[in-house]
């Protein structure tokens, strides 16, 4: 009898669409792409990540080579409160730990939380890579109604009268893939329902030091300290490979999942903790974040003023204060998924919004997510050009 190599919950999970485009982009780097959302590579600090790390050899010699406190690193957890403490975040000791990225918090809070069937509430569109990382845990999704301020307070209301959700996933800030950012009054009210009902908040918070324009909103979780796991990272503003990640959350919940990271990786790399910490206390820290934001700030301008010379009328578009996205809706008859066929043949690539929804798919082709931090800011008015003429021929 052959063995069984994988579990219920794996057998759920499958490579998607995302997975798929970046498979034929690593074959095609000709083609102008705003799939990929990630860092611009020519932004990512190489001579500044050496000095640090010759400067947390000196400071700290071969300990930083040893395996450390699953918790995090002592003056990595420093710096982190006052990284917090300018979103208004409370974090106490017993509340704090660093992650493997933001990513590996999530998963390691939803081993701590979910069991087979139990209910998440996320945004329509959402965070599609989370909805793989909830399904693997059994866990059902329900989407929730959103406009273009985040999700709908009176929807989110009735879904939580109708299911017992264990929690409900947010991305209020920039949000990955609308780019949308939920206002103060409405955190606030969000943060009210979620306490009445007695659930909790996972705040998906990575892209919020990334702001081009106007005045931050302080943190959902920050309206509800008790009921919030906050999640945020390194990995926009730093680098992604460095996997320093900073998760605020309940004391019980928190060591719940120290526990259970003991048994995936017992801690964080100790020295790349180490790098972030000494990324943060330095003074090159506010001046490498004010040269990405530069960069990024002018190619969603770049990016805008060409949506609005290249997509046919009948094409709407949100208009993000910062972040990575652009969220693109064409009219009824417009089918994203097919498009991107003869968008990868002229040499440009998207992703259709259909791998952002948890349910209703078939309804939303109609969309996409264009990500331009990724994209030669010489780069940008050519594929939107190419991406102009799929359009027109498609709608």
């Amino acid at each position: 009898m052959a063995p069984r190599l994988r579990s219920r919950g794996a057998a759920s999970v499958r490579s998607g669409p995302i997975d798929d485009i970046f498979a034929a982009l690593a074959r095609r780097p000709e083609v102008v792409s705003f799939a990929v959302g990630a860092p611009d590579p020519t932004l990512l600090p190489g001579e500044l990540v050496a000095t640090l790390s010759q400067n947390v050899i000196d400071r700290y010699g071969s300990a930083v080579l040893q395996y450390g406190m699953t918790r995090g690193f002592a003056p990595l957890l420093d710096e982190a409160r006052n990284l917090l403490r300018s979103r208004d975040i409370r974090c106490p000791h017993d509340r704090l730990h660093i992650s493997t990225g933001g990513s590996g918090a999530l998963h390691n809070v939803c081993l701590a939380l979910l069991d087979p069937l139990d209910v998440v509430l996320v945004e329509t569109p959402t965070y599609g890579p989370a909805v793989k990382e909830f399904r693997s845990h059994g866990a059902t999704i329900v989407a929730v109604p959103c406009d273009e301020f985040g999700i709908v307070p009176e929807a989110l209301e009735e879904a939580l009268s109708r299911y017992d959700a264990t929690f409900v996933y947010l991305l209020p800030t920039f949000q990955n893939p609308t780019g949308r950012t939920m206002p103060a009054g409405r955190r606030e009210r969000i943060a009210e329902i979620v306490v009445r009902h007695g659930t909790l908040i996972v705040e998906d918070d990575v892209y919020t030091d990334l702001r081009y324009r106007g005045v931050a909103p302080p943190a959902l979780s920050s309206f509800a300290p008790d009921n919030s796991v906050y999640i945020t990272s390194l990995s926009k503003t730093l680098a992604p490979a460095i996997r320093v990640g900073i998760t605020v959350m309940p004391a019980d919940l928190l060591e719940t999942v120290l526990a259970l990271k003991q048994g995936i990786d017992m801690q964080t790399s100790t020295y790349c903790q180490a790098i972030a910490a000494e990324f943060l206390a330095s003074p090159a820290c506010s001046t490498h974040l004010a040269h990405v934001v530069g960069a990024y700030s002018a190619k969603l301008d770049a990016l805008t003023a060409a949506v609005g010379r290249h997509l046919p009328a009948g094409f709407r578009w949100t208009e993000p204060e910062g972040g990575m996205f652009l969220w693109v809706e064409g009219p009824a008859g417009f089918d994203a998924d097919a498009a991107l066929t003869e968008a990868l043949r002229l040499g440009v690539a998207f992703l259709p919004g259909s791998a952002f929804y948890a349910d209703d798919v078939a309804g939303h082709r109609n969309t996409m997510r264009l990500s331009f931090a990724n994209v030669p800011l010489d780069d940008i008015d050519r594929g939107i050009a190419l991406l102009g003429a799929v359009c027109g021929g498609a709608a």
